[in-house]
């Protein structure tokens, strides 16, 4: 099962990547704290450091803009109602 999940992490990285431009997705925090993983190049069991809260935001990127220097710009910050 985990190594399904990580298929599925790295087939939606595959396609982030293939898109220029901004991508938003929505999922639950297991899919989510993998993906992240993945991103960074990690091994899909890393995702267990990634703690994410409920309605949190999360943004992915690149450290100047290199496709080749993934980061994580900003990680399960509250959601904050108006």
């Amino acid at each position: 099962m985990p190594d399904q999940v990580a298929e599925r992490a790295d087939r939606v990285i595959e396609r982030i990547r293939a898109t220029h431009g901004n991508v938003l997705a929505f999922s639950s925090a297991h899919i989510l704290r993998v993906l992240a993983a993945r991103w960074l190049g990690f091994e899909p069991a890393a995702g267990r450091y990634f703690l994410l809260g409920t309605s949190s935001l999360s943004i992915l990127g690149y450290e100047h803009n290199n496709r080749a220097e993934p980061v994580i710009r900003l990680w399960n910050e509250p959601h904050q109602p108006e």
